[in-house]
């Protein structure tokens, strides 16, 4: 993992102040605010009765109405103003980095610290059965599924899911259940603190969905990412449960090195793999509804579980799901009622517009596994559409050259490609780049039509121009995308009225 050099002894891990020193009433301030976990993290520490305040450069929707519509005090800027001598902790966010103005003012006043993975174990996870879903795909989904899952079957789970759910007022519940279930990133956790989020949330039940390449900013190669994993597994309990992907190529590869550790966890396979503990019969949508028929061969038994999700992506999530709640004692019939009762994550192939004529999809794919997913996903629930899939590469990785020949394969079964320009960020050197027209170039080469465009506005125009009935959108980005998706939204149904 890449640690930037920095000069200050006054932050580190050893350092950091517990919630549970802080007395009721105490003063809390979030640099980093307006992320989606910042957010839920600052109107949970509000409503647990503590005075929070918080700042960011500036703030998006959700996140905008969801801290305007509660007790939090938000600056929508940086500034050394906004922190105080009265102030009892500062939560810092990974947005951050030394040297930032108000970080700088927490060290020359010092005034106790923490970081988020640290807080959301004290406020959920401490005390509680700890489910953590992690992989380079999957997590939110797969955590979004536990969560409801396990609340439908009455447990009262406490989560945290890395996306807004449907169905759910929050992705942060602190609820009075003896279990807990939140996605577990392998993201740094703060400049102080260069170790993967979820080393702080010591599972005993732990999803694995895949390990690939990811993160290129702090992981400089793939062996990097697979120790962190290593060393998480390691340091679970003897006994506890791990449920693991067969299917992806990084697990498998893994697998006897995790088992071969002194108290090593207990492990199920899941997957299409034949070798597989509960394997993936098979898979198919109608009426609304995935239909997927498991084979657990630990217990000789079949077991078909009905999914408001499409794609084999998803059908591998509802597996890792039975496998956790089936070990932690709940039977059948009700695990199938409970998987059947979740609606999705929100941009996770979330239709935002239908009308026949017209479907626009929203989706947060940015990898190429993830991208090439999604679309086989999309075109197992709306076969015989023209999908026409458009992609910003936006995440600090698909910015970067490194998957520039992957994205090639990632798009085969699209019927059009529409790719945006790279915005590069401070960081970003011009070598480092992913070039989007020679990728446009190699896609055209297989013969499908492909556009290279500037902007939002510049792709709007032509998928609205050139819109034909039955056109499938498929927008894919990690990012707001300038605001795409709300303009197609709006215009498509003058637009669609018309082809």
């Amino acid at each position: 993992m890449t640690i930037p050099v920095q000069s200050s002894d006054y932050f580190s891990v050893a350092g950091v102040t517990p919630l549970t020193t802080l007395a009721p009433g105490a003063c809390v301030h979030i640099i980093g605010v307006g992320g989606v976990a910042m957010a839920q993290l600052a109107v949970a520490l509000s409503e647990c009765g503590y005075r929070v305040s918080g700042s960011d450069k500036q703030l998006y929707e959700p996140m905008r109405s969801f801290l305007k519509g509660s007790a939090v005090q938000v600056a929508e800027q940086y500034s050394p103003n906004n922190i105080s001598k009265d102030l009892d902790l500062v939560v810092i966010g990974n947005v951050v980095s030394y040297g930032h103005p108000e970080v700088m003012e927490v060290e020359r006043l010092r005034i106790p610290y923490t970081l988020f993975p640290r807080c959301l174990y004290e406020l959920i996870i401490q005390g509680r059965h700890s489910i953590v879903v992690s992989g380079t795909h999957g997590k939110s989904t797969t955590t979004g599924l536990l969560a409801v899952a396990l609340r439908f079957l009455g447990a009262k789970p406490s989560f945290f899911v890395g996306a807004a759910l449907q169905g759910l007022e929050r992705s942060l519940c602190i609820d009075g259940g003896a279990v807990s279930v939140v996605e577990g990133d392998e993201y740094d956790s703060a400049f102080f603190a260069k170790v993967p989020k979820f080393n702080f949330y010591k599972p005993q039940s732990l999803v694995v969905t895949a390990i690939e390449f990811d993160h290129a900013d702090i992981y400089s190669s793939l062996e990097e990412i697979k120790q962190q994993f290593r060393a998480l597994i390691a340091a679970m309990p003897a006994g506890s449960l791990v449920a693991c992907c067969l299917d992806d190529e990084g697990v498998r590869e893994q697998l006897a090195l995790w088992r071969s550790h002194p108290n090593a966890p207990r492990f199920v396979s899941y997957g299409v793999s034949k070798d597989a503990d509960v394997r993936i019969v098979n898979c198919s949508y109608h009426d609304g509804f995935q239909e997927v028929e498991l084979f657990d061969s630990r217990r000789h038994k079949a077991l078909n579980l009905q999914l408001q999700l499409a794609g084999l992506h998803n059908a591998r999530n509802a597996a890792s799901t039975y496998i956790v709640l089936e070990d932690l004692g709940n039977d059948d019939p009700r695990i199938v009622e409970a998987i059947r009762s979740y609606r999705g994550a929100k941009r996770r192939q979330e239709i935002r517009f239908d009308q026949g004529a017209c479907t626009l999809i929203d989706d947060f794919a940015h990898h190429p596994t993830a991208v090439r997913e999604t679309i086989a996903a999309v075109r197992q629930r709306f076969p015989g559409r023209r999908i026409r899939a458009v992609f910003e590469p936006r995440s600090n990785t698909s910015r970067k050259k490194v998957f520039q020949s992957e994205y090639v394969s990632a798009f085969a079964t699209a019927d059009e490609v529409v790719l945006s320009y790279v915005t590069p960020s401070v960081h970003d050197t011009a070598n480092d780049l992913l070039d989007v027209r020679e990728l446009g170039q190699a896609i055209a080469h297989s013969g499908k039509p492909v556009q290279v465009l500037p902007d939002p506005a510049a792709i709007a125009e032509h998928l609205l121009s050139s819109l034909k009935k039955g056109d499938l959108l498929l927008i894919m980005s990690n990012g707001s995308f300038g605001g795409l998706v709300q303009t197609l939204a709006d215009r498509l149904p003058s637009a669609a009225s018309s082809v």
